[in-house]
């Protein structure tokens, strides 16, 4: 361990969070693929805690509140894409906890209706389940998405 390389280990930090805010465990995989020791690591993951630079509560809230306005997914996906990034679970089901699949569902396919207004019921039906289940919505949450279209 040397303050030299915590210093750079910080640095690298920081410009990895300049684009967007990142979770600890993308810091620490992050700093290990740059040849960081662990202690360097621990150190430098210690500071920009202290700092408040990184906050996996803070990150995974931000997330899913992201996601929620630009690219709607259900809290299924929310929670995979969450754990990917080494967010605890505790902290996902908090961070989801507030979210409606059925208003999630009928977002993420808006900018889709436009595009299929000419089809047939069949048709759209099949295109509203496909698009949401690659979503990760239910066949339930898809097929009540589907039949709130129809009747508006």
């Amino acid at each position: 361990m040397s303050t030299k390389n915590i210093t750079k280990a910080y640095h690298s930090s920081i410009r990895y969070l300049v684009p967007r805010a990142r979770s600890e465990y993308e810091i620490r995989q992050y700093l290990m693929k740059k040849g960081f020791g662990d202690e360097d690591i621990q150190n430098t993951l210690s500071r920009l805690k202290s700092e408040n630079l990184i906050n996996d509560r803070v990150f995974a809230s931000m997330f899913v509140e992201q996601r929620e306005k630009f690219k709607p997914k259900s809290k299924f996906a929310l929670a995979f894409e969450l754990r990917q990034k080494g967010i605890e679970t505790e902290i996902i089901e908090a961070s989801i906890i507030n979210i409606d699949e059925y208003a999630s569902a009928l977002s993420a396919l808006e900018p889709k209706l436009k595009l299929w207004q000419g089809y047939d019921d069949e048709k759209l039906k099949k295109k509203i389940i496909s698009y949401l289940k690659n979503r990760g919505f239910s066949y339930e949450v898809s097929l009540s998405t589907f039949n709130h279209v129809c009747r508006n």
